[in-house]
């Protein structure tokens, strides 16, 4: 084995090499954006469920403060079946009420900005993987040409018996061809 062909077989197998890695390294990119956009997701439920809980909390509040309200009221001689106690008691409610929509609101909002995060860490993956892809055949390519090209400077260097150009100036050379 000569020296040119020695060369061009480590050029290919670091080509190789280097392709593998490539490759590698594009899969390990999609697998962490994959575990990206599964925490994403996770948050993303994890947001409207934290709002849901909120909203309770807010109707809960409501309810004993309308129950405050209405105790004040009766202590003081009112009938808290009409009038004005009833009047507090709905606006109460209604106000605890427009609070635990909006709070439900914001977490599907948080929860819906969340999952279109995780749909572009997906595709940043996807991305990623396919490039890997791209770069690994664009080495092994670039190593397939060097080595043609290695490979067919070094032919074309020998002669039929084997031996260099520099010796097709010698006359004896050229008289027996």
């Amino acid at each position: 084995m000569g020296v040119e062909t020695a060369l061009i077989v480590a050029t290919v197998g670091a080509s190789l090499f280097s392709a593998y890695s490539t490759v590698q390294a594009g899969k390990q990119a999609n697998l962490n954006a994959q575990a990206q956009a599964d925490q994403a997701v996770a948050d993303a439920n994890t947001e409207r469920s934290a709002a849901v809980v909120q909203a309770e909390r807010i109707r809960k509040l409501a309810r004993t403060q309308a129950s405050q309200a209405n105790a004040s009221l009766a202590a003081s001689g009112v009938d808290t079946g009409e009038g004005t106690a009833i009047n507090i008691n709905e606006e109460i409610i209604g106000n605890a009420e427009q609070d635990a929509a909006l709070t439900i609101f914001g977490g599907a909002n948080r929860a819906q900005r969340l999952n279109a995060d995780a749909s572009n860490y997906r595709q940043a993956g996807k991305q990623a993987q396919a490039n890997a892809y791209g770069q690994a055949a664009s080495t092994l390519l670039q190593s397939g040409a060097s080595a043609y090209s290695g490979w067919k400077g070094s032919a074309a260097g020998v002669n039929k018996q084997g031996q260099g150009n520099a010796l097709n100036t010698n006359p004896a050379y050229v008289r027996n061809m």
